[in-house]
């Protein structure tokens, strides 16, 4: 397996990261859990027989696919050499291109060209006709920089909200985010919602523990430091989030060999 990041600082106010993943015949099967990272994804699957499973429904990663908010961790499973490019959007990036409620993507990988034809007319040809990985980078970045983007009032204050949400990696309530911010608590969690795809609780809560697995994986601090410096009130609180985000217990999850998520986390 091979991932590699490439360069999206051009367009860091919409792309979050660019990325391929490869698998060769000597790495199928292949099968790792994914832990959700708050963002949304579009996903061009070049050649190979990849797929989610989310709720025991398989869905094959075909062509161009959306991929909407995820509050817990689906499986990734291929079985043939692989090939695909992804692109993961800011939380808010979506809808500022589509204009359109990213909530009704919540929990689902649908084909681009059925959700919108319109976004799916544009990045085909750029990512199926460029001749390597970073050409299709470079081209996406000339369409992002020039691409019309659906900002107002309500997108600015959520903007903000995911900003202190990030400056405190999720160490907050929603009362604190409203503290700094100049909507009511209704509109917050609305427009969240429809801006993200994710209620301000459940994101906050995810970015929590999304921020403590990678500190985790990434060596830094003790797994028992981490459950007190992230706000769990002991084991067990801390265990039965895992068991919430990940389907599996801490002990179980451990003793499993998930080389994609470890690689993504210790981006």
């Amino acid at each position: 397996m091979t991932l590699n990041y490439f360069d999206h600082s051009p367009v860091s106010n919409i792309i979050e990261e660019y990325y391929e993943l490869k698998f060769s015949n000597e790495s199928v099967p292949f099968e790792s859990t994914v832990l959700p990272i708050g963002n949304t994804h579009i996903t061009c699957v070049f050649y190979g027989e990849q797929k989610t499973i989310t709720h025991k429904t398989e869905t094959p990663l075909t062509d161009l696919v959306i991929s909407g908010q995820f509050f817990r961790s689906y499986q990734f499973l291929t079985l043939k050499a692989s090939h695909s490019f992804g692109i993961s959007f800011h939380p808010t990036a979506l809808f500022k291109i589509l204009n359109t409620d990213i909530s009704e993507l919540y929990n689902k990988h649908l084909q681009l060209s059925q959700y919108n034809n319109d976004l799916y007319l544009i990045l085909k040809p750029i990512i199926k006709n460029s001749d390597s990985s970073e050409a299709i980078v470079q081209n996406l970045n000339d369409v992002f920089k020039n691409i019309n983007l659906y900002s107002n009032k309500n997108t600015d204050e959520i903007d903000k909200a995911i900003e202190i949400i990030k400056q405190k990696d999720g160490l907050l309530n929603i009362r604190e985010i409203l503290d700094e911010i100049k909507i009511s608590q209704k509109t917050l969690e609305n427009q969240f919602k429809k801006i993200v795809g994710l209620t301000p609780g459940k994101y906050t809560r995810l970015y929590r523990f999304l921020k403590l697995m990678r500190r985790y994986e990434s060596q830094e601090i003790d797994l028992n430091d981490l459950i007190l410096m992230y706000n769990y009130y002991d084991r067990s609180h801390f265990t039965k989030d895992f068991k919430l985000f990940m389907h599996q217990s801490p002990k179980k999850y451990f003793n499993t060999n998930n080389r994609l998520l470890n690689e993504y986390l210790n981006k």
